[in-house]
């Protein structure tokens, strides 16, 4: 007979309690060996960026830059704020790993419809997002694949796990004629259509206006006329130039919108949301409405305008004396173009009306004494054509004209810039105002610009650039000194500026060379200029004028920069759609940008910007050396600001972009 053993027995309560504690032990010790990993971690923030392929960069607040692998790309858009955790690579390189998202701005977007197979997207057109965004069932709206249209973000990748869009407008199909503008359009956001409130009181101003006429001294006798583009409608300035003991007075009569549009009415808002009139190729969105710009405040030739009028003593010498202004009225005698003065300058008796000829030749030595005053004392910004874009009726480009800036453009100019850094320093003085003010070099690039100065010019390198009278002396020299050398480090130091911008407060323009500059020679057209308006009626009046706070100052000026980002895309893709058929075609070009990749060339013909790409052949690396943004290929070195021939390689119409190729280059080969 065999003894079974008896099993012990089991207390149940006791093992789970048991097991509670191992599983209890185990969490706490991962959650301390996390605690460990992450307080190993370097931790940082900053803001994503983009690239043409399907990683991207976080560029850090201190200025450092992190690769963004593709799977973390994927979790957040270009423009996103984020918190990281870095790691240090190979020769010291940094790669980003996703802790946080902090902030997303990035809730509109335009590109086209795309069908692939039973998936629905939208193609974004935003710098730097290159994945497509899925489209749900719901979120299609009525549009069709291949279409253009607007959509709107409404499931983040990083917190939803998957983007995702709503078509918010159709913009149109791709042959729609105008689909470039209509889409540059809608992709930046520019204001077209006026508020129904904005456009009621642009008509309660048809029957104010004569009565705010009536009230003003009528100063139509001192002989103004308009200066302008045969095409312009919007004149907002008419000139008049007497003679006076030791020099001339310059009259300036600016249209005065600011007598009926008050601030906080519905016009003005509508002014400020535009900022400025927009300027696109074969298109205006003004911003006031064109009854107003292009008729009842323009200064349209025998009608009676009300004006801020600005008189302005210059000496022979040229010299700014003193100057007043007062608001009053005008009737502009003529509407003279740019041609028929320059006509007249130059020796063309029959080109202008008798009774504006004297005006015309006071204009003239009062134009030429500023220039060379400005020369000796100030900047003179260089002298570059212009480029008129014509198109045919589907709004592509048919032709576009070289044109060079005459002797009447250049009077005229002089002319607006002795009222306007007149009115800088009144205004400056009572610190009211909207001032536009350039700061010279970025700080972050003061190193560099220090040390090209140390190798050519010590004696400049540890001044305070940020003064005036420092940075007014240094550009001076470089200017007036035609050596290569020279000319290299001006061309290079300029390409490390600031660009200019609104103040609410006095500053220098150094890129004027100026200690105070405000514009008010544009009210139809710009909005700092209508409120510099209404300052100056406050000052004249003792009272108190609406100051423009920082965060206004900064919507105007986001406004700004949309204009021109907008201006630019949309030139490029008309640009792209006029150079398809000329492959191969030789141009003579100047070099504008030197990276290690190539060159960027802006063609002499047509203004039109391509690039050679030199980086492409392995075997044959250019050298590149950054800080004298130089690059040597073939044995030849190339520089900023150098002439070049080039011929059209490839054009890319959805890109954008037009790939150019050095013809000597080639020929070396």
């Amino acid at each position: 007979m065999r003894l079974v053993e008896s099993a012990p027995t089991i207390d149940l309560q006791t093992t789970r309690r048991d097991i509670s504690m191992l599983n209890a032990d185990a969490l706490n010790q991962l959650k301390q060996l996390k605690t460990d990993i992450r307080s190993s971690k370097e931790f940082a923030e900053g803001r994503v960026r983009g690239s043409s392929g399907k990683f991207g960069f976080v560029v850090l607040d201190d200025g450092r830059e992190a690769f963004l692998p593709p799977a973390e790309m994927e979790r957040v858009f270009p423009g996103d704020r984020v918190r990281i955790s870095l790691n240090e690579e190979d020769k010291g390189k940094l790669s980003a790993e996703l802790d946080a998202l902090l902030e997303s701005e990035l809730k509109f977007l335009v590109g086209q419809y795309v069908q692939r197979g039973q998936g629905h997207f939208v193609q974004p057109s935003q710098n730097g997002l290159t994945r497509w965004i899925f489209l749900p069932p719901k979120a299609r709206g009525k549009a069709q694949p291949g279409e253009f249209i607007a959509c709107r973000i409404n499931r983040h990748p990083f917190k939803d796990g998957k983007a995702q869009a709503r078509v918010e407008t159709v913009i149109g199909k791709p042959d729609m004629p105008g689909i470039e503008h209509a889409f540059v359009v809608a992709q930046h956001q520019l204001p077209e259509q006026f508020s129904q409130a904005a456009l009621k009181q642009a008509e309660e101003i048809k029957g104010k206006l004569e009565s705010v006429t009536a009230e003003r001294k009528d100063l139509s006798e001192l002989g103004f006329a308009t200066i302008d583009a045969p095409s312009t409608l919007d004149m907002d300035d008419a000139l008049a130039v007497s003679t006076r003991d030791g020099g001339w007075t310059l009259h300036i009569a600016v249209a005065d919108p600011s007598c009926l549009i008050a601030e906080g009415s519905p016009l003005d808002r509508e002014a400020v949301k535009r900022a400025h009139s927009q300027y696109l190729p074969g298109e205006t969105l003004p911003m006031l409405p064109r009854d107003l710009c292009e008729n009842l405040f323009s200064l349209v030739a025998g009608e009676l305008r009300p004006v801020l009028a600005i008189h302005v003593d210059i000496d022979s010498d040229g010299s700014i004396g003193d100057s007043r202004y007062e608001f009053a009225v005008i009737r502009s005698q003529h509407k003279l173009s740019y041609e028929q003065v320059s006509a007249f300058i130059e020796g063309d008796e029959t080109a202008v009306p008798e009774e504006q000829k004297e005006s015309l030749r006071n204009l003239a030595a009062l134009g030429e004494a500023r220039a060379k005053y400005r020369a000796g004392h100030s900047l003179i910004m260089e002298d570059r054509p212009d480029y008129a874009i014509y198109l045919d009726d589907k709004r592509k480009i048919e032709r576009i004209e070289k044109q060079e800036r005459n002797v009447a453009q250049r009077m005229v100019e002089e002319a607006m810039l002795a009222a306007n850094i007149s009115i800088g320093r009144e205004l400056a003085e009572t610190q009211q105002g909207c001032f536009s003010v350039h700061l010279g070099f970025r700080d972050e690039r003061m190193g560099e610009v220090r040390s090209l100065l140390k190798e050519s010019l010590p004696e400049h390198a540890e001044k305070d650039l940020h003064q005036l009278e420092n940075y007014l002396a240094l550009v001076k020299y470089l200017e007036t000194h035609d050596e290569p050398q020279m000319q290299n480090l001006l061309a290079v130091l300029k390409r490390m500026l600031r660009p200019g911008q609104l103040a609410n407060k006095p500053g220098a323009h150094l890129g004027l060379g100026l200690d105070a500059y405000a514009t008010v020679t544009s009210p139809i057209r710009k909005y700092n200029d209508l409120h510099n308006h209404r300052a100056l009626r406050a000052a004249a009046e003792n009272q108190q004028p609406k100051v423009l706070d920082d965060e206004q100052i900064e919507a105007l000026q986001d406004s700004l920069i949309r204009g021109r980002q907008a201006n630019r895309a949309l030139e490029q893709w008309l640009y792209a759609q006029f150079m398809q058929d000329k492959k191969d075609r030789e141009f003579e070009g100047r070099i504008t940008l030197v990276n290690g990749a190539g060159l960027g060339v802006r063609l002499d013909e047509n203004g039109i910007d391509g690039f050679v790409r030199l980086n492409g052949n392995k075997k044959k690396l250019p050298e590149f050396d950054g800080k004298h943004l130089q690059l040597t290929y073939n044995e030849k070195t190339y520089q900023l600001e150098q002439q070049v021939k080039v011929k059209v390689a490839a054009v890319d119409v959805d890109k954008r972009r037009i790939a150019l190729e050095l013809v000597e280059a080639a020929e070396a080969e």
